[in-house]
């Protein structure tokens, strides 16, 4: 049978279309199927990636409240317990500053042997007592991170040493011209303004070493004016006694608190209302930021119940 031209061009149009058309339903499938197993596959890891993360977030602060504890255990070893050395610092200074006050006071004699009787006895106690002691307190206080404790204790120790070795290079030395006047009162002058700049420090710490380094600075300016006047070096030998008894009862207070007390204030040292309690818990020169290892333990001793606390705060929000 013969097709016309025309028919056979009009089969072979359907035939593409149909082919077309097959194509294109299989592509469609074949991206549905795709995109299906791909949703179910994301959903899948997804599911599977939340449910390890939950659980390894669990362990991490399972992990972390174990750690807390094993720090806690660890603490005395962390920071070992240092004992407090402002005592000895205060007893040494207290006593080596009443010695010298007697000389100033005239109360062990106005003549010139008595003034040189006096003056033999302060040498010894300048340079060991007064100066090597404080300078082993100063250094002591390296280890409780306190700052304040470790300036005072060693400028007065330096300066109790130095005082020392000026009289023995007069001693040894006779024909060493004598100390000038003048600069015997820019010393002592010197002395009162470093002790000012302490004495402002202590508006942070607590009333009772407030006291003393007010005294303190008081007694090195009336020194000062009393270098050429025997009656006001008189003055301020008397202030330099009540100096020297207020040494003596900060230093009894601050060794019955840590012994006695237990590291607790038993005897008041008069806080200022500004003055966190917790930062001068106990001790006479303990300033904010030390390392409090005295009696109870060191502060990383302190510490981790309240990060154990919120590691099981956190765990338990995270099970929820």
């Amino acid at each position: 049978m013969l097709i016309a031209p025309s028919s056979r061009c009009a089969v072979h149009h359907r035939n593409d279309a149909n082919s077309r058309s097959d194509v294109t339903k299989m592509s469609a499938l074949f991206v549905f199927h795709s995109l299906y197993i791909i949703i179910s596959n994301s959903i899948s890891i997804f599911y599977y990636t939340t449910e390890e993360t939950m659980d390894s977030n669990s362990k991490d602060f399972n992990s972390l409240a174990q750690v807390a504890k094993e720090v806690k255990g660890l603490g005395h070893h962390i920071h070992p317990t240092v004992p407090n050395p402002a005592p000895l610092g205060l007893f040494a200074f207290g006593l080596t500053t009443a010695l010298l006050q007697i000389k100033h006071t005239r109360i062990g004699g106005d003549d010139s042997d008595d003034l040189n009787g006096t003056d033999a006895i302060v040498l010894g106690f300048a340079l060991f007592f007064g100066g090597l002691l404080q300078i082993v307190a100063g250094l002591s206080e390296i280890k409780r991170n306190n700052i304040f404790g470790y300036t005072a204790f060693l400028l007065y120790g330096g300066f109790w040493m130095s005082m020392g070795t000026v009289e023995i290079v007069g001693l040894v030395a006779p024909e060493a011209p004598p100390v000038n006047p003048k600069a015997s009162q820019a010393l002592l002058i010197l002395c009162g303004i470093f002790t000012t700049v302490l004495w402002i420090c202590t508006f942070k710490m607590n009333k009772t070493i407030c006291l003393l380094f007010g005294l303190l600075a008081t007694t090195f300016y009336v020194l000062a004016a009393g270098v050429r006047n025997e009656t006001i070096d008189q003055v301020g030998g008397y202030i330099g006694l009540l100096t020297a008894a207020t040494a003596f009862w900060l230093a009894s207070v601050e060794i019955i608190n840590d012994v006695v007390g237990e590291g607790k204030e038993i005897i008041p040292l008069g806080l200022w209302s500004s003055t966190n309690h917790q930062e001068v818990s106990t001790g006479v020169i303990h300033v904010p930021g030390r390392i409090h290892a005295a009696i109870h333990g060191s502060v990383v001793n302190d510490l981790p119940e309240q990060d154990l606390s919120n590691c099981v705060d956190e765990e338990n929000q995270l099970t929820d």
